[in-house]
């Protein structure tokens, strides 16, 4: 983000009330929606503003411009990617090593299948390649993602030396990004494919517990 839409976010922080949090939120929210369905393209602050329901002023009050909004909308889904994975960490506390890394297999494969997910992530493909921020905050999403595999990984396949355990943590983020191509909801779902996830789930443990 830059240092003007920064600071500019920071002061409306600080003059923010409760409600204003919440019309915020919800301003993030509709953003998030329209990404993910109509993409970069279909993203306007007008758009916004009607689907809240509010005057394009509003939303300009708390984003002055679509690069603003959206690089907003993307720190937050990145915070909010960060909170799940450590949520999923937090709650395999205690269970064995294979049981957290399945869990959080199954925790991405199912994420992965949602529309909005799906939507999301198709976008922020696209946008990397011609935007800056979007470009840092994917390649924070895979290194984060990688991270997680790496250290569930030297559990499961103690033996492994730190540059193997890397180059498999970013095989099983690569496997899980390329996997929307086949689980996203508006894929065809082709009969032979009806294990795929599965399939998928197993090769994903061979690849993080073989020696």
């Amino acid at each position: 983000m830059n240092v003007n839409t920064a600071n500019h976010l920071r002061s409306k922080g600080s003059e923010t009330t409760g409600k204003g949090h919440e019309r915020a939120h919800a301003i993030l929210q509709a953003t998030r929606s329209i990404f993910a369905s109509d993409g970069y393209a279909g993203l306007s602050m007008r758009t916004v503003a009607a689907r809240v329901g509010v005057n394009l002023s509003t939303v300009q009050h708390y984003y002055p411009s679509k690069d603003a909004l959206l690089e907003a909308l993307l720190l937050q889904t990145l915070q909010e990617y960060q909170k799940a994975v450590d949520q999923q960490l937090s709650d395999g506390v205690g269970a064995s090593p294979l049981k957290q890394f399945e869990a959080i297999i199954d925790y991405f494969l199912d994420d992965l299948g949602t529309p909005e997910t799906t939507g999301m992530l198709c976008e922020l493909w696209a946008l990397a390649n011609r935007n800056a921020f979007a470009a840092k905050i994917l390649d924070n999403m895979l290194t984060r993602s990688r991270k997680v595999f790496r250290n569930l990984i030297r559990g499961l396949a103690p033996s492994l030396s730190p540059s193997q355990g890397e180059l498999r943590g970013a095989l099983l983020v690569a496997q899980l990004q390329g996997l929307v191509l086949y689980l996203a909801s508006s894929r065809p779902r082709h009969a032979e494919l009806a294990g795929l996830k599965q399939a998928a789930r197993a090769a994903m443990v061979r690849l993080a517990t073989a020696p």
